[in-house]
């Protein structure tokens, strides 16, 4: 119940890698919660913003007394726009308008409206592992080739090539060449891929292309 519940406060993604319990309680847990979301920070606005309407009032009595309706209900309008913009009355009202959309989502278009917040905070989270990883990349030794003989390469790397099998057409130098063979390789290039040349009259259709060549390039401005 609480996993549906945590959920329901999650975007779509988060919610495919962890599947909920039920669908349907989680539907339900977004527009009711999106309610309860709604009323209690509402309630909270509207008393905080009855104790500094108050307060500012009585400060200001004194400049606005004996004058028009007009300028009377211009100063209400000033004090409320002072009040929203302390942090905490401005959160208050986001939180009020987000509730009122989780709940108007789940009960009109039966979809699950997540918390502007948690969406946020999943999406730093994986921005910083993105470049986490870019900067593990980036510290790897370059790949190394190797002619072989009958025009065969290797091509050694520290990390793993996905999708490099026998099925793949990979492009060097402007030659074709597909994977003969993988190997263990000694570290930090325990990666090994022996490449031999594409045979002539093969179907290239279908074939997935890679420029080795490329990637060998990029890899070695980085020295």
């Amino acid at each position: 119940m609480w996993r549906d519940f945590l959920l329901s406060f999650c975007p779509a993604e988060v919610r495919r890698a962890i599947p909920p319990t039920s669908t349907v309680r989680t539907l339900r847990a977004s527009t009711w919660g999106g309610l309860l979301q709604f009323l209690l920070s509402g309630f909270l606005l509207a008393v905080g913003f009855k104790s500094y309407f108050v307060l500012r009032t009585h400060q200001l009595r004194p400049h606005v007394s004996g004058t028009s309706e007009v300028i009377e209900a211009g100063l209400v309008v000033f004090i409320a726009l002072e009040y929203l913009v302390h942090p905490l009355p401005f959160l208050l009202l986001y939180l009020t308008i987000e509730g009122l959309v989780r709940f108007i989502g789940g009960l009109i278009t039966r979809e699950i409206v997540p918390s502007f917040f948690v969406f946020v905070a999943f999406k730093a989270a994986r921005l910083a592992s993105r470049r986490q990883e870019r900067r593990r990349i980036a510290a790897l030794p370059p790949d190394t080739l190797e002619q072989l003989p009958d025009h065969r390469i290797r091509i050694a790397s520290a990390q793993p090539k996905p999708g490099w099998n026998p099925s793949v057409t990979i492009g060097v130098h402007g030659e074709w060449f597909e994977v003969e063979r993988t190997e263990q390789g000694a570290a930090p290039r325990s990666f090994v891929y022996v490449l031999r040349p594409f045979p002539p009259g093969k179907i290239l259709r279908g074939y997935r292309e890679y420029d080795v060549a490329s990637a060998l390039r990029v890899l070695d401005s980085r020295q």
